[in-house]
This record gives structure tokens, sequence and C-alpha cells, in this order.
């Protein structure tokens, strides 16, 4: 009960950051400084949001309706654990807490591109690397291992894994340009690809639900309600580059496009595309 409690309360304060008067799911969007390469919602119930642009990183407390630029950082991925921030640019790893200003980076001898963590509450990170191929560290960012990874094509650039039964091993998701998404439910070790998958660039998951999956594509944004056996096109937009969950809330997710934030606030069923 407590914890249902706290659901109610956490979905009305994010409700009321994405300045929705009525409670209506389509969100109006918002303007953000820089194309993304990769978006991450904090697990601080505050509406704070990361997102990496290259040679820059900005840092939203209120939902993405203002933009703090994080000081002399770069960035290509970034993903949250419980208590800190992960930031990758392919040369060095940067942690720092939520609500940084400035990230002490450490230089990385392998090249992490982009990264994504299971579950929040949890020190496990997967990232890829420039050539797509995929490594594991259970530190923090620190002491990468490859995965074996197998099935999986070279090339892919974005990913996604989340934590649904802790008794069973983590599922992750890779989107592979024009070969689709391909998942793993072994750490890792082996990868299919999802025959109805649209050809994704960029794929996002929750652990409030984990059988929901967001895609993006050339064509728009995809949503599968059951773990990437069926996708629908929810949104057509063309030139999206990013896209995320709320790891603690799955009804709020966002979507960048070029300078723009889109958002949904029904769990990526409904959006409000500019033009």
């Amino acid at each position: 009960m407590r914890e249902m409690v706290e659901r109610k309360s956490v979905f009305v304060v994010i409700l009321a950051v994405l300045g929705s008067a009525c409670g209506q799911a389509r969100e109006a969007p918002v303007a953000i400084p820089a194309r993304a390469t990769a978006l991450a919602i904090a697990p601080d119930y505050a509406g704070t949001i990361w997102a990496t642009a290259g040679s820059h990183v900005y840092r939203s407390h209120d939902g993405g309706h203002t933009w703090r630029r994080v000081a002399h950082t770069a960035g290509s991925g970034v993903a949250f654990l419980e208590k800190q921030v992960v930031l990758v640019d392919g040369g060095r790893v940067g942690v720092a807490g939520l609500g940084a200003t400035r990230l002490a980076e450490r230089p990385e001898p392998r090249s992490i591109v982009a990264v994504a963590t299971p579950y929040y509450r949890t020190n496990r990170l997967y990232g890829l690397d420039p050539a797509g191929r995929l490594w594991l560290s259970v530190r923090d960012g620190r002491r990468w291992v490859a995965l074996r990874a197998a099935g999986l094509p070279a090339g892919c650039g974005a990913l996604a894994a989340v934590r649904g039964d802790p008794l069973r091993p983590d599922a992750v998701y890779v989107a592979c340009g024009e070969r689709g998404i391909w998942r793993s439910g072994d750490f890792g070790a082996s990868f299919k690809r999802l025959p109805s998958a649209p050809a994704a660039t960029a794929v996002a998951t929750t652990t409030d639900d984990h059988t929901r999956l967001l895609a993006a594509a050339p064509d728009g944004l995809y949503l599968s309600t059951d773990a990437g056996r069926r996708f629908r096109r929810v949104a057509r937009v063309a030139g999206v580059s990013a896209v995320a969950f709320d790891l603690r809330n799955y009804l709020v997710a966002y979507a960048a496009l070029d300078r723009t934030l889109l958002r949904s606030a029904d769990g990526g069923v409904t959006w409000s595309i500019p033009g």
C-alpha cells in the first residue's frame, strides 16, 4: 500500500513538472539545447533528465523545461544508477551524483560509446564500443569485460537493458539500424533478432514495466508492450535520435527530435509532434 501511495504521489508531481493542468497524456514538446545522442531519466522522482550531445552534456531538473550545461564534459551515452550518473564518451568514463554540475572523468582503455543499466539499484552496466561489440561492467563503469554476444551483428549503435524477474537473467536489447532490434535473455551471451521490430536506431526499457520497449526508427516511434514480440507505430516522425523511459515510472517517456524534446505521460502511447 505504501508503494502504491508513493507511486500515485510521484506521478502527480511528474505531471505537474511536465506542465499538465488537466492530466492529459499528450504533453507539449519543449526545447532542448542540442541534438541528443542519448537521454536518461534520474531515479530521483524530481524530473531530472540528462542529455548527451557529443562535445556537450546537459541536465534538466524540471522535466526538460530548463537546461544547464554540465561543465567541461563531453558524452555519447548516459545511464543512471541509484545515486550516480554514469557518462561515457568513447575514451573516458565519468561518474557523479544525480545533480552534479561537473564530473571527474577518468581515462577508459575500453572505448565505450553507449551505456545502459538493467535496474537502477545495481552497479551492473552494459556498453557498446564503436564497432558495436558488447561489454559489461559490474563496478559502476570500471573494469569492462567483453561479452560473447553470439549472433549480434556488427555495427550496432544503441542499447537498453532491463531486469524483470530478479531470479532470471537480464534482458538486453540492441538497436542495429536496418538490421532491427536484437534481444539477449542470457546476460548478453547470445542474441536473436526480434522479427517484428522496426529498423531501430534507439531503444529504451523501464524496470517499472519490463515488457515495455520504445524504439526510434526512420519513420517514427514504435512501442511494444510484450517484450518485443509485437511493435506498433505510435508516432509518425522522422529524425528521432534518442529515447528514454523513467526507470521508476513507465508512464513517463521522452524522445529527442533535433532540438526538441517530445514527451509522453502514458507510457509512450501518445505524443504531441510539432508542426
